[in-house]
């Protein structure tokens, strides 16, 4: 939705809430608190304090309870009203009155939490935003800072001023306590218990600086004297443009190539030492903390659940890992830059060149085979037709079937004389045609035997689904499973219903490389998981890549809703991605992980032919180094199971013959004794 200008919003919400008071209300003020605030909030809003060039006609949302006023509320609001509204910056006004009784009283259904969603409300249709909170009650305090963040009120582009009359170490803890008042883009308006030309401090809470966490005081504010900043100081700065070194908490697992581990590192339930962690995303974070200046820290997490979880809870500031987004899970978290496409692609086994005895037929279409047939039916009563007009013949008439069957499979013809000028050009076009033929046959023969034609293989989503009835993936692919059963894509209903989960990446890959089934996964991790576990020491390998990904979707990190530190995040990750060290990073690993994998299923190779007596490894490689990817192989009895299936039946045509040719003889033999055998 584009920005509002607010002409005027006054939405009074009054909670009556049953019970008593956790503290007693004060005594009446010197002046009323909310006039007060009006006040200070004109003097804060001034071009010149927030640093504004032009006149964005916010709104301004108050939020007070009961008690903050001592005359009635039409009149405090009025007061506000011709304090707060004569500013260039504040172009409507939404005010919220509650009576605060109890934090017991306050539910997801209470008026409280009510009137907080209804300020978020206002705050998303408007261009820019200022909160102001007016109390002296801590446990109404407490109550906004709960309920705000849990109903997303603020943003960090939202401006958040506090007016109270706490005492200062009750404030300190106050802010330290909440993330809103923290880490959020808020200001605190200390106004004490004194009379009206008392100086009020305002403070901002640094979680972040040289010292650690502290109330840093920004200036004094008073209704005579107006707003005084300290030298140096300015309201709203950037929290997270330096963390001075402070640890970052972050939860992360094993997802190579994005995220690894070295094995064996790492106390049992602690987390590994930062110098055991490897991998593209962490490559990028650790970039992102030398930019940022904070230092990384680890937490143990069981399982991926718990890596959000921990987000969600604002223990973690981000997953640093690569996850897919899907609108159920932003119900939960939000979203860093989106810098990569790791769409989930399928892997499975390649199909199986089986044995062909039709080899010698694939070499010519079946129109060519048919005409070649043709020709050998028509041309021989040819040659005898025309050697019977000429008188002359072709070598005789016995010798026209050996010339046509002979010279079509390039035998010699020395027996053969033609004369007759008829013969020799008949003879002539015969022989070219043979010769052209034959060419073609053993041309294509030849690429026929060691290019075999493979089996078609599915390399779209809609193959797959037509393919094969049972698709795995790793335990988080119930969310993805959930995702395709809402969509309207009959294919991804149909891929849905297939799915079925598989305990880790290695199960679901041995599955497909041993039965017609895929697995899906992100592709760069399928591929470092191929290169390591399911290649052979040549290098190759019994699975592929499907060509078309499963589902094209963007990928970034988790970081709790409205993350104030966002968009420093989204700066680096941009920064980072349009150098291209992302996609070295990828690179690199992948062709570490592939010499790795090639290296250990050499090691194995080895072992196992000592084991058989054989030659330790490197007598072994120097007699016989293994073939590499890109040598020739030789052929199998899968290429060239038609040639010899053919000279089986010649050989056995051949001695059935024989055989029956000497049984006759022999018979015949025994009839007539003139006859001699054979």
């Amino acid at each position: 939705m584009g920005p509002v200008k607010w002409s005027l919003v006054l939405a009074v919400a009054v909670a009556q809430c049953a019970g008593r008071r956790l503290l007693p209300s004060p005594a009446p003020p010197a002046q009323d608190l909310v006039s007060l605030a009006g006040a200070a909030a004109s003097d804060l809003l001034q071009e010149d304090a927030w640093g504004e060039s032009d006149d964005p006609q916010g709104t301004l949302i108050l939020l007070c309870d009961g008690g903050s006023s001592s005359a009635s509320p039409a009149a405090a609001f009025a007061r506000l009203f011709q304090e707060v509204l004569g500013t260039r910056m504040v172009g409507g006004l939404a005010v919220l009155e509650l009576k605060f009784d109890s934090m017991d009283n306050v539910t997801e259904d209470s008026l409280f939490t009510k009137a907080i969603r209804t300020a978020r409300q206002v705050r998303q249709r408007s261009w820019v935003v200022q909160v102001l909170v007016v109390s002296d009650d801590p446990a109404f305090l407490d109550a906004f800072a709960r309920w705000s963040l849990r109903g997303r009120l603020l943003v960090w582009q939202t401006r958040l001023v506090v007016v109270t009359r706490l005492p200062k170490h009750d404030l300190q803890a106050l802010l330290a306590k909440h993330w809103t008042l923290a880490m959020m883009n808020a200001l605190v308006l200390n106004l004490g218990n004194a009379a009206d030309e008392t100086l009020g401090g305002l403070y901002m809470h640094v979680p972040y600086s040289e010292s650690g966490a502290k109330l840093k005081q920004l200036g004094y504010w008073s209704p005579s004297g107006g707003l005084a900043l300290l030298p140096g100081a300015s309201l709203y700065y950037d929290k997270y443009s330096n963390f001075h070194g402070a640890p970052v908490n972050v939860t992360a697992l094993p997802f190579a190539p994005y995220w690894s581990v070295e094995e064996g590192e790492g106390a049992a339930g602690g987390a590994p030492p930062l110098s055991s962690y490897s991998g593209t995303d962490f490559l990028m974070l650790r970039t992102i903390a030398e930019a940022l200046n904070f230092s990384v820290n680890v937490l143990p997490t069981a399982d991926w659940g718990e890596v959000t979880q921990r987000v969600e809870e604002r223990v973690s500031f981000m997953a640093p890992i690569i996850y897919a987004v899907l609108p159920g899970r932003l119900e939960h978290y939000d979203y860093t830059y989106a810098y990569e496409y790791a769409s989930p692609a399928f892997c499975m086994t390649k199909p199986v060149l089986k044995p062909q005895w039709q080899s010698l037929y694939y070499p010519l279409s079946d129109l060519v085979w048919l005409s070649v047939l043709a020709a050998l039916v028509i041309v021989p009563p040819t040659f005898f037709f025309v050697g019977r007009v000429e008188g002359l013949g072709a070598g005789g008439d016995e010798g026209v079937v050996p010339l046509v069957y002979g010279t079509l499979l390039n035998q010699s013809m020395n027996h053969v004389h033609p004369k007759g000028n008829g013969s020799r050009l008949l003879l002539g076009a015969w022989l070219l045609f043979t010769f052209i033929l034959g060419t073609a046959y053993r041309g294509n023969l030849t690429a026929a035997l060691t290019l075999p034609k493979y089996p078609p293989r599915p390399e779209t989503l809609q193959e797959l689904v037509r393919a094969v009835k049972r698709v795995t993936m790793p335990p988080y692919g119930a969310q993805f499973r959930d995702f395709y059963k809402q969509s309207d894509s009959e294919v991804f209903r149909a891929l849905a219903r297939s799915m079925e989960i598989v305990p880790s990446v290695q199960e679901g890959l041995r599955q497909a490389s041993e039965e017609r089934q895929a697995h899906i996964q992100a592709r760069r991790f399928l591929e470092l998981v191929v290169a390591e576990e399911f290649t052979r020491a040549d290098g190759s390998t019994r699975l592929y890549f499907g060509r078309e990904s499963v589902f094209p979707g963007l990928s970034a990190w988790p970081i709790p809703h409205d993350a104030p530190y966002k968009a420093r995040l989204d700066r680096c990750i941009m920064a980072v991605k349009e150098a291209g060290l992302y996609e070295k990073w990828s690179r690199d690993l992948m062709e570490k992980a592939r010499k790795e994998g090639r290296e250990r299923q050499q090691r194995i190779l080895q072992e196992r032919r000592k084991q058989n007596g054989q030659a330790d490894g490197k007598q072994d490689a120097e007699k016989a180094p293994e073939p590499s990817g890109n040598s020739p192989k030789a052929l199998t009895i899968v290429h060239l199971q038609g040639p010899l299936m053919l000279a089986a039946l010649g050989l056995g045509a051949a001695s059935v013959t024989f055989l029956g040719e000497m049984a006759a003889a022999r018979w015949l033999g025994s009839r007539d004794p003139s006859r001699h055998s054979i």
